[in-house]
């Protein structure tokens, strides 16, 4: 019997809902996407292809959370003055 990946991300879905994506850098997009506002994107890693995919096919919605390491957050402290 062969076990599908869409299986597998289905059963990972259903028993763990949050997925750790790593580290990755937000990229303007463009400076101007209407009204002078730029547009901002996080690339997903390709790794996971088949599960963005079934996200994608069942039309699910996620919840993005934005966590800021510690030590970038110093960085930030040093450069306000």
């Amino acid at each position: 019997m062969t076990i599908s990946k869409s299986y597998i991300y289905e059963l990972i879905l259903r028993t763990n809902r949050i997925v750790d994506i790593g580290e990755k850098r937000i990229v303007m997009a463009t400076k101007d996407c209407g009204k002078g506002r730029p547009r901002f994107l996080i690339y997903l890693p390709i790794e996971r292809n088949d599960l963005w995919q079934l996200l994608w096919e069942k039309k699910i919605k996620v919840k993005v959370f934005i966590e800021i390491p510690e030590e970038a957050l110093r960085k930030i402290g040093q450069n306000v003055s």
